[in-house]
């Protein structure tokens, strides 16, 4: 397995200009607002939001912890954090943005169904109601989630390691009670409605279609994949918590999950025409006009 220095390393290589692009490109959506008003931008704002979150929460939890020893210049975010944070906060927010990522993604896999079905009615809709869906995506898993704050969550030290844990009496198995089975189902939902888009986008015009279609068979082979193996990593990982290969199924699923998280920003720019032209005029390397956006592909 590698060292968690070296797992520190990696991480940071692929993460930092990821949340700079993220950043970077809902700077252009914020200031460029007028281009991109549709419901799908909107969707990647909160998307990006939901994200960034979930990444710090799994840096302060995996990530930094991993290297940060009694007397490291960070000790002091982890030595008797407990006492003056509600670590449970933390426990509860790592399962709970699991439900939030996966509901996000098929959310807005059949926002793009939707709206290429019909879009003169389903875009009004989705404009006028996307904020509402949104909280209401958020506030749902805490179904299941209020139950982390019933155990108590520590920061303990392991001196084998030298390293920080946050440390809670909650079984994994509750944990993932419920969390596994709507992985699953969302799972299955996002693929199906990408392959219904896929075959949608099938019977719309050749010239149309020649524009789009490469986009859309790209960006569902990336979500769907991503998303099914972070599923089935976690699904595993239940199956065998006490097997010798669970270990080194924890070690594997931040990068999944950082994957999940991360990888939205470049497939914005690599697959999204008037983002990347928004970028050259900002930069002044193009003055170019860029209409409304309709799609996330446009």
């Amino acid at each position: 397995m590698l060292s968690a220095l070296l797992t520190f390393v990696i991480s940071a290589i692929y993460s930092v200009p990821s949340i700079l692009l993220y950043l970077f490109t809902i700077y252009i959506i914020f200031r460029y607002r007028k281009s991109f008003d549709s419901s799908f931008f909107t969707l990647y704002l909160y998307d990006g939001a939901m994200n960034l979150f979930t990444y710090i929460v799994g840096f302060y939890m995996m990530r930094l912890n991993s290297i940060t020893c009694d007397t490291c210049a960070f000790a002091f975010l982890y030595r008797n954090m407990h006492n003056y944070f509600p670590m449970n906060f933390l426990t509860s927010m790592s399962y709970h943005m699991a439900y939030v990522q996966y509901s996000t993604t098929a959310l807005i896999s059949f926002n793009r169904l939707s709206v290429l079905w019909n879009y003169k009615t389903a875009e009004p809709i989705w404009k006028k109601y996307t904020w509402l869906i949104m909280l209401i995506v958020f506030a749902l898993p805490f179904l299941d989630t209020h139950r982390c704050f019933y155990y108590r969550t520590e920061i303990v030290y392991d001196e084998e390691s030298e390293s920080y844990g946050l440390k809670t009496p909650m079984p994994i198995n509750d944990n993932f009670f419920f969390l596994i089975p709507a992985m699953i189902f969302i799972t299955i939902l996002s693929i199906g409605t990408n392959i219904t888009s896929l075959m949608t986008v099938r019977t719309i015009g050749t010239q149309k279609r020649s524009k789009v279609e490469f986009n859309f068979v790209i960006i569902m082979s990336i979500t769907c994949f991503v998303q099914f193996l972070g599923c089935a990593l976690s699904v595993a990982r239940v199956a065998l918590s006490t097997h010798p290969l669970a270990a080194t199924l924890a070690g594997i699923l931040p990068f999944i999950s950082d994957g999940l998280t991360l990888v939205q920003p470049w497939l914005l720019v690599g697959f999204s025409h008037a983002i990347r032209a928004k970028i050259r005029q900002m930069f002044g390397w193009q003055d170019t006009n860029v209409l409304v956006v309709r799609s996330m592909t446009s």
